[in-house]
């Protein structure tokens, strides 16, 4: 079973806290540590969505088998630190415009496991995306319960709109 594993996180959030109470028009300094952490839950929604890091990581990837050539989930990649097979140090070839295929100079290989950084995606496309699932997060912070239908959706249709530009996918 392929397995992706976050080393450590090595960037900074695209969208600071006055930023985000700009964008939402909030004035107190109140609610700040839930900002962060709104900011923090958007930022990693919108890089489960799209399957790209927005703020650079260190990953450790697992392939329990592979053909000798695959992809690297969540890029760009800025650097392959190692590639190991069966805990030994094999020989590739990067591929690809953002390096995010690899070639195995051997071919097929067990247990593959690569270490790698990407640097992250910072735009204002983004940008937009995670202030305003912050903001759907903000106004919709509290469990509620009533009677009638509610208008809350999960996630803004605009947000996946901004977000499917960016989207890869791996199979």
């Amino acid at each position: 079973m392929r397995e992706i594993k976050i080393n450590s996180t090595d960037g900074s959030e695209i969208v600071l806290v006055a930023t985000a109470k700009d964008y939402m028009r909030v004035s107190s300094t109140v609610d700040d540590n839930i900002i962060t952490r709104m900011i923090t839950q958007a930022r990693i929604w919108c890089e489960n969505y799209i399957s790209r890091d927005i703020v650079a990581k260190t990953r450790t990837y697992y392939l329990p088998e592979t053909n000798g050539i695959f992809d690297l989930p969540f890029g760009p990649v800025s650097s392959i630190t190692s590639v190991k097979s069966d805990d030994v140090d094999i020989a590739y070839t990067v591929l690809g415009l953002n390096s995010e295929s690899i070639e195995l100079d051997g071919g097929y290989a067990d247990k593959v496991k690569i270490v790698y950084v990407t640097s992250g995606l910072n735009d204002e496309l983004l940008q937009s995306a995670i202030m305003q699932l912050v903001s759907t997060y903000y106004d919709n912070r509290a469990d509620f319960s009533s009677d009638q239908k509610s208008n809350v959706e999960s996630i803004p249709t605009n947000v996946r709109d901004i977000l499917n530009s960016y989207k890869a996918m791996y199979l």
